[in-house]
This record gives structure tokens, C-alpha cells and sequence, in this order.
């Protein structure tokens, strides 16, 4: 299982405050011989509300590139993975307001972020407060 996003714990209590539930931690999607971990499963209201959360921090870093590719390919990856176990959650990637304001907010970012479809959850990590859901 790997070590868990610099910001998961901010995230997780970002959620918490807005309402939702954290069901899950690193959760397991297991594809023929390969297990994927999402960062967090949250629900909200009820249990047929349900979403994947994956932390990723794309601004206080040393290439916000690296750190782009990273977070586009593990999404591509899970949602991938979603499809073929069949479970139709959506899963969002929850960034900071400075990686939105950064290379998200840059034509790289924005072009790649419209053209995979990845929803965002972008949070104040001083706040541990959700501040804008992106479809």
C-alpha cells in the first residue's frame, strides 16, 4: 500500500466539514493481478452517494509537469480500472487552490483537464476546507 498524499489528511477533514462521510482509505481496486489504491471513498446523505477522491499536490513541487503527468496518469489509470470491475463511483482529483491557480489554470492544465474529463475538488489546505467542485 503506498504512503499517503502530503495533503490526504487536510482532504479528509475538508470532506468531513462539508458533510461528507470518509468510508475508506486507501481503497483497493484489484484488476486481474494489480491492486490500485484511490485515496479516499466518501458518501454523502446516503450510501447510493457515493465518490473516489485521489489527493494530488501539482504546485509546491520541484516540476509541476512531473507532477501533472503523475496525477492525469494515475486518473487514467483508476478510471480505467473503475470500468472494468464495474463500479461506477466518479472519481475526482482533489488539488490545492494553488495547484488550480497554477499549472491548472495554465493552457497545459486547463486543455488536458477538459479533453481526459477530470472533475476537481479544489481545497484550502490552511483551512482544510473544500473551496470549489469542478465537473
Amino acid at each position: 500500500m503506498p504512503a499517503k498524499d502530503r495533503y490526504h489528511e487536510a482532504v479528509k477533514r475538508a470532506l468531513l466539514k462539508a458533510g461528507w462521510r470518509v468510508e475508506d482509505e486507501q481503497f483497493t481496486i484489484t484488476v486481474g493481478e494489480r491492486n490500485l489504491w484511490v485515496d479516499l471513498v466518501a458518501s454523502k446523505d446516503n450510501p447510493s452517494l457515493v465518490i473516489l477522491v485521489e489527493v494530488k499536490e501539482l504546485a509546491d513541487v520541484d516540476s509541476a509537469i512531473e507532477a501533472l503527468a503523475n496525477a492525469i496518469g494515475k486518473f487514467v489509470l483508476y478510471s480505467t480500472a473503475l470500468h472494468l470491475v464495474q463500479l461506477s463511483w466518479p472519481l475526482y482529483l482533489a488539488v490545492t487552490i494553488a495547484s488550480y491557480n497554477g499549472i491548472l489554470s495554465q493552457t497545459i492544465g486547463r486543455e488536458v483537464r477538459q479533453k481526459m474529463q477530470i472533475p476537481l475538488i479544489v481545497f484550502d489546505q490552511m483551512r482544510e476546507e473544500i473551496v470549489q467542485w469542478i465537473p
